[in-house]
């Protein structure tokens, strides 16, 4: 197999680290989407419905924040929760541009009954790799890499 080119030495380990992270990352997702899939639900419409069931209502602004989506994608998510039930968007009394979104009681009860399970998944996905220690570790490091940018 051909070597790959060299870029220097701390650029070729910052390249390494970066692929690696996005492999990690992108085979984590693969699987939790996968696992979302089987209960009817989209990644992003889980942020969502995971937002709301957390902190409560929130205007779709601060959704897009969250969940790092765009106003475009977002709409659409919104618009599937809507018709599915799990949410409900109610103009804001401030501002009646702005859309409030609020889960509802069939949102609430979906939630109760995955959030746990997805929950014992990950931690199964990095128990599998991780010490607990480890785990600390990585989650300061991304949080320090998170806080540069």
């Amino acid at each position: 197999m051909k070597r790959a080119k060299s870029y220097g030495r701390h650029e070729d380990i910052v390249l390494r680290a970066h692929i690696e992270l996005s492999r990690s990352l992108t085979k984590i997702r693969s699987k939790e989407t996968a696992w979302l899939g089987d209960r009817d639900l989209t990644l992003p419409q889980f942020g969502i419905l995971e937002s709301l069931y957390h902190l409560g209502k929130l205007s779709v602004g601060q959704i897009t924040k969250l969940t790092l989506s765009t106003p475009g994608n977002i709409t659409v998510v919104v618009k599937n929760l809507e018709s599915k039930g799990l949410i409900k968007s109610i103009p804001s009394d401030e501002d009646r541009r702005i859309k409030i979104l609020e889960i509802t009681e069939e949102g609430s009860t979906a939630m109760k009954s995955i959030f746990h399970e997805h929950v014992v998944n990950l931690t199964g996905m990095y128990d599998a790799a991780l010490n607990e220690e480890e785990i600390q570790i990585l989650s300061r490091l991304l949080r320090k890499l998170e806080k540069a940018q």
